[in-house]
């Protein structure tokens, strides 16, 4: 499933958050699952959401075409001890765990964002800065992974 969109949601006093029943609806269950994969995000003060079956798989191509080495290792360990497996319930809502939660510093009002393979969970302030400073970048951003695209990286 391709991820896009922004949503602006809010985490409950029991720590749930309604999935959007677009993405819910389009998530294909063999290829993507019915569950989550809560892990820190690629970005500080985030966290990311992959449909389950596609995060397994995932997982086992990227573990493959690391070379072994301690910082893998080291990685693995500390990266995969804080993924969570979130199910959805008949209301279209997960539980997120308290501990990942802290460790991104993530409460309240929230921005759920699409991104290609996942779904990224911002602080709503968060976000909102995140896309003040670089909407006006999107022309030279877009640009540059051009470039890189065409150079094979």
């Amino acid at each position: 499933m391709l991820f896009t969109g922004t949503y602006e949601l809010t985490i409950d006093s029991k720590n749930r958050l309604s999935i959007p029943a677009s993405i819910r609806s389009a998530m294909d269950p063999e290829k993507d699952g019915t569950r989550f994969y809560l892990v820190p995000g690629s970005r500080r003060g985030t966290l990311s959401l992959y449909g389950d079956r596609y995060y397994e798989a995932y997982s086992e191509q990227y573990h493959a075409s690391l070379p072994p080495a301690q910082e893998k290792e080291d990685f693995e360990d500390l990266f995969y001890s804080m993924a969570a497996i979130l199910d959805v319930d008949r209301q279209g809502r997960v539980v997120l765990p308290q501990r990942l939660l802290d460790f991104a510093g993530i409460s309240g009002p929230v921005t759920l964002t699409g991104a290609r393979d996942h779904l990224v969970l911002w602080n709503r302030k968060d976000h909102e800065a995140f896309m003040a400073a670089n909407q006006q970048r999107y022309q030279d951003l877009l640009r540059r992974a051009q470039q890189q695209a065409q150079r094979g990286g």
